[in-house]
């Protein structure tokens, strides 16, 4: 079903509501209590039945880190709140409890890659996708919402996804990575992080590494893999532990007539080095086909409309075939501390600054109402995501580059890609997160964290030039 603006998709409903089901045909269904949830056909299911209720994982998922098996992490999750179980899996996945002891609840991987959406008001509901929500139950999309995308500060921000956890539905919220939905109450509920992060060594934090990678490759390798090459950092680290763990792969590098001085050298070094198959894309020439027409459609729907159709999706369909899977580098700057390594100044008024970081250095003068939305949308995030608890040692900066820019754009880039090739982030495991975080600063923050990590693997990979 490529092409498919909801690709491996999912959404729930309440038996007794009806629903426009128009975007799910063909979709499987399967019902636990009073709930319907419909799963896209190239969706894999994992459902657990035990006397404490019934578990559905949507998705990719696997074991990071410990012993315990899915099933035993899931069964532990229906009895009680085992979060430290759960930390240690990861994967692109939904998990739905239905447990009879402790409600029903909704919750992702830990990056936040598979996106959930809920509705705030009125009947109930839940979808991967924001558009399929809003379609379902006839919402509309929001003409305020739809005048913040079009004003010239949102352009001058570069990287375009919109503030706070909203969507362009007032009513459809994002779910924020680290906390949960539970569909009893309708609230969010935060349950990470639960305690102060340990202090950390680069060489334990690089044990943890190779225990990811090693789980990581054994799992993925059921695709046949594309990774992105660019002269940085984060996608060379995940290169590196993916080739030393025996994965073969592909390697793509998009524009590379808009690529900074000097990394087109160093990515032909790179190619050059490791002798893998790589494509150079040039996405930048739109065309007036139907079928480029038809792609980009759906890269929109996908994304919700909050970032307009996408150019790469539509030519990356052209060099990708059955059963592919194109990983980021996404997570290295969660590792290495984006926010924080660009020393983000904090006031202490956590909407202020949130503000400004969502802002950029390079809006000067926003308008009145560019800045009334945005302020708005972060507070309705600050409530939703719950930051009025202990973060304990935690930086907030890096909490929220991970929850608000990767787990609202990163995580919907992916969407936006999905109709096309299936999308995954490479660095993406809770303990793995943690051991970085308890790095101290001058060995977390910043690019050589992440050429440690490529060092471990290959060191001569590593020493080739790093652009950004």
């Amino acid at each position: 079903m490529k092409n498919d603006a909801f690709r491996f998709g999912f959404a729930i409903n309440e038996s007794k509501d009806s629903i426009n089901e128009v975007e799910l045909k063909g979709w499987k269904k399967v019902e636990v209590n009073q709930y319907q949830i419909h799963i896209h056909p190239e969706v894999e299911y994992q459902i657990t039945k035990t006397e404490f209720g019934t578990s559905l994982i949507i998705g990719d998922v696997f074991v990071c880190s410990g012993e315990l098996g899915i099933s035993e992490i899931t069964s532990r999750m229906l009895k009680e709140d085992a979060w430290d179980d759960f930390d240690n899996l990861t994967g692109r996945f939904a998990l739905i409890l239905f447990s009879n002891i402790n409600g029903i609840k909704v919750m992702n991987d830990p990056f936040g890659s598979r996106t959930i959406y809920y509705r705030e008001d009125g009947k109930f509901g839940i979808s991967s996708h924001s558009m399929l929500l809003g379609s379902m139950f006839g919402d509309e999309l929001d003409e305020d919402i739809r005048a913040f995308k079009r004003s010239p500060e949102y352009r001058m921000r570069g990287t375009g996804y919109l503030p706070g956890d909203s969507t362009m539905y007032v009513n459809i919220k994002s779910l924020i990575p680290n906390n949960y939905y539970d569909i009893e109450t309708r609230k969010t509920i935060r349950y990470w992080p639960r305690k102060p992060i340990k202090s950390t060594t680069i060489g334990e934090f690089l044990t943890v590494c190779d225990d990811y990678f090693e789980r990581f490759a054994s799992y993925i390798r059921k695709y046949n893999l594309i990774l992105g090459l660019t002269g940085g950092v984060d996608s060379r680290a995940l290169i590196a532990g993916l080739r030393r763990k025996g994965c073969e792969m592909k390697l793509l590098t998009w524009n590379p007539n808009r690529l900074p001085e000097g990394e087109k050298e160093v990515i032909d070094e790179m190619v050059t080095y490791l002798n893998s198959e790589h494509i150079y894309l040039d996405a930048t020439k739109r065309e007036e086909t139907e079928e480029y027409k038809r792609v980009a459609k759906a890269s929109n729907k996908a994304g919700g409309f909050s970032r307009g159709s996408s150019a790469i999706t539509v030519h990356i369909a052209k060099v990708v075939e059955e059963n592919d899977v194109f990983i980021r580098g996404w997570g290295g700057e969660i590792l290495r501390g984006f926010y924080s390594r660009h020393k983000s100044p904090l006031s202490g008024d956590m909407l202020k600054d949130f503000y400004q970081m969502y802002l950029t250095k390079k809006v000067k003068e926003p308008s009145e109402e560019f800045s009334k939305f945005i302020l708005e949308s972060t507070n309705s995030y600050i409530q939703k995501a719950n930051y009025d608890k202990n973060f304990f040692n935690i930086d907030i900066r890096d909490l929220f580059y991970w929850e608000q820019r990767m787990g609202t754009w990163g995580a919907n880039v992916l969407n936006e890609m999905d109709p096309s090739v299936y999308s995954y982030v490479g660095l993406n495991s809770r303990p793995l997160f943690e051991s970085a975080l308890g790095l101290p600063e001058e060995e977390r923050l910043g690019a050589d964290i992440m050429v440690k990590i490529t060092a471990l693997y290959d060191e001569h990979f590593s020493r080739i030039g790093i652009v950004s």
